[in-house]
């Protein structure tokens, strides 16, 4: 069953101003996808592909230039409660996306107060439930924002995003800025969420190993068209020119076994995070 149904999607953005002449940036050209739910896909591509574009249409953040989106079957509006109760986005920047005079727990409290019924003794019960599912600390409920770190603040942003139990969250670029044992740590929560409440995930990044590491299916952007789309397996092999390139890029692989252990309770004694 497909959570979103995207047909033929144009997008772009006009560029220029006072000092040169304003001309039509094409970022998404008749794209295609549809997006099945409990499926883990990974959305693959260069800078400028056309990604994070993408990911700000199916939030409805912004309205196609041409083509549609449906949701769940019904043309996308976006952004009212039944949505954001269905779908989250968590962001790159982790720090920017956190009001910074506000607490962590308040802040990770927020789509409940909005979106849920609860009252503000069950919402600080969730907010702690929520703190635990990502390894954070209880005490972090009350820290600012500048207090965590950004692997801590990721977290934080995460059980936001998991707060009122969505079908799908959108992951954009929301590894980048993070090191390799910190991003391990995380697609590993991740994956747990994703079998325990069959949570769809989007992870919109440059990086085919998180990819592999993580989603079941990957589809490549590359000049705003879907170049290549299949399942994630040990022994796939992209065709297009683009793609290719990201395949041989593909960074170190994750750490596993022994060394992945060892490496983590490193990064979680120096943070001060349980494993």
């Amino acid at each position: 069953m497909s959570i979103f149904q995207i047909r033929n999607l144009s997008h772009g953005y006009t560029a220029g101003g006072l000092l040169s002449k304003r001309h039509r940036i094409q970022v998404l050209k008749e794209l295609s996808l549809t997006l099945n739910d409990g499926q883990s896909l990974g959305l693959l591509g260069a800078s400028g592909s056309g990604k994070s574009t993408l990911a700000r249409l199916l939030m409805g953040l912004e309205t196609p230039d041409e083509g549609s989106i449906e949701f769940d079957g019904q043309p996308l509006r976006g952004l009212d409660a039944p949505f954001l109760k269905r779908v989250q986005m968590v962001f790159q920047d982790a720090l920017s996306a956190f009001n910074p005079q506000r607490s962590i727990g308040w802040s990770i409290a927020e789509p409940l107060r909005h979106l849920s019924q609860l009252d503000a003794e069950a919402c600080r019960a969730r907010v702690l439930q929520l703190l635990a599912q990502v390894q954070l600390n209880a005490r972090d409920i009350d820290k600012l924002p500048a207090q965590l770190s950004g692997g801590q603040l990721q977290r934080a942003g995460i059980a936001r995003a998991l707060a009122v139990n969505p079908q799908l969250i959108i992951l954009d670029e929301a590894l980048s800025n993070l090191d390799r044992v910190l991003q391990v740590q995380i697609l590993e929560l991740l994956a747990e969420v994703r079998r325990e409440s069959g949570t769809a995930f989007v992870l919109i990044t440059h990086d085919l190993s998180l990819v592999q590491h993580f989603c079941q299916r990957v589809v490549v952007l590359a000049d705003g068209h879907v170049v290549e789309d299949q399942l994630v397996t040990a022994k796939m092999r992209f065709t297009h020119p683009a793609a290719c390139t990201l395949q041989a890029a593909v960074l170190p692989a994750m750490p596993v076994g022994r060394e992945r252990k060892r490496v983590v309770a490193q990064e979680a004694q120096s943070v001060g995070l349980g494993v």
